[in-house]
């Protein structure tokens, strides 16, 4: 298993290369799909000044700038700057390039070596904390625990997760050189980048007769691959289920609501407040199972994957065990803007089914393990979080 003892630096980077250069956030935000694309906003325009006003300061800012600042101006950084004075992390214009880049990302396919990554304060590198399967990474040997020393030569060290991203990032067919150090030892590999598909869901038989399924993200059709997964595990007549939503970052609200609609019959998923303050239910009618369930989660279960959480928690569908999660509770959408810009804006605050917030606070596990490494069930060596789960399992899945 990988190493989960650094924390995710709460954008869990996913290099295939799958993160992005703009790496704050992205993945720790439920994307509003078709189920809110009618969502209601207030009718009145909620700023300090007219829009005329805010176009005549933004135009002689604009000129000002470009005639007198002692650089070159980029103007780009000028439109991101407006976005940013809102102090919200999460509401992000994004360039053409950006745009396309997430919307990939979503999709679950990239170009990339297929790893991911994360800060380590202590080495002041970046770390790989998860290698995938049949990707460029595994292949070249790359390993969970490897701290990134070198990128083509270059000093690695003291470099923030988007610098590494955007330097590991590349074409397809190109190469990336990567020192990395393991345990006392430096190794060197020369990756072939590609076009990868992730295995966004992963599942097998553990303890002789238990499921399991782990989902990294909710990206587009994440909820059709997770209940193919169900059914195949189903047929081999499981007695518990476990879902690893273990830094899992988020991803499409839909696709979260489809995969809930596997275990809640007839309930609540989540409120959402709108800026007008206003409560709204959003429901989910699906089905239940006659097994016991239980969901991992950790520092870096975030925003959808809290959703996904809390709503079997609450409507006492499964247990939850791991640690408490990141705590986004925020819904953002998305509007096409002219020349290919996108802008991503916060929307609404989501609450839990019991109306308990989640921003800033986070999903507290009814069974909390902070050692993932503790202990060792049958095939399940060194992720003590995983043997807890197996053991609430034959104990019914209650705590």
């Amino acid at each position: 298993m990988a190493s989960r003892k650094t924390a995710l630096i709460r954008g869990v980077v996913l290099l295939a290369v799958i993160a992005v250069s703009f790496w704050t956030g992205f993945l720790l935000y439920p994307v509003l799909g078709p189920r809110f694309a009618s969502t209601q906003r207030p009718a009145s325009i909620q700023t300090t000044l007219s829009r005329d006003e805010y176009l005549k300061l933004s135009g002689e800012i604009y000129d000002t700038l470009s005639l007198q600042y002692y650089q070159q101006v980029d103007a780009t950084k000028l439109l991101k700057g407006q976005v940013a004075g809102l102090g919200d992390p999460y509401t992000v214009l994004l360039t053409p390039a950006e745009a396309a880049d997430f919307r990939e990302e979503l999709a679950g396919e990239y170009v990339g070596i297929g790893v991911v990554i994360s800060e380590n304060a202590g080495a002041d590198a970046v770390e790989i904390v998860r290698v995938f399967r049949g990707t460029p990474a595994e292949e070249a040997g790359l390993e969970a625990g490897d701290i990134i020393l070198a990128i083509d030569g270059a000093d690695a060290r003291g470099l923030g997760l988007d610098v590494v991203s955007a330097r590991v990032k590349g074409k397809a067919g190109t190469s990336v050189h990567l020192k990395v150090g393991r345990g006392d030892a430096s190794l060197e590999y020369t990756i072939v980048r590609r076009q990868v598909e992730l295995p966004v869901v992963e599942s097998k038989i553990i303890a002789n007769d238990v499921g399991y399924v782990s989902v990294s993200s909710f990206s587009s059709g994440v909820a059709t691959k997770f209940s193919a997964a169900l059914k195949a595990l189903e047929s081999k007549k499981i007695t518990g289920l476990v879902i690893d939503i273990r830094d899992n970052g988020g991803g499409y609200l839909n696709e979260c609501l489809d995969m809930l609609a596997q275990f809640i019959p007839d309930g609540t998923a989540l409120w959402t407040k709108a800026a007008g303050g206003e409560m709204s239910p959003v429901t989910v009618h699906g089905r239940s199972v006659s097994y016991p369930v239980v969901v991992l989660v950790n520092q870096d279960s975030a925003s959808a994957s809290e959703i996904f959480a809390a709503a079997l928690k609450e409507n006492k569908a499964a247990t939850i065990v791991g640690t408490t999660t990141y705590g986004k509770g925020l819904i953002q959408r998305s509007w096409d803007l002219s020349d290919g810009f996108e802008l991503k804006v916060t929307v609404e605050e989501y609450f839990t089914p019991d109306k308990n917030a989640i921003q800033k606070k986070g999903l507290t596990p009814d069974v909390e393990v902070t050692n993932p490494s503790a202990a060792d069930v049958g095939t399940l060596p060194g992720d003590g979080q995983l043997a807890r789960a197996v053991e609430l399992l034959r104990q019914g899945g209650r705590p």
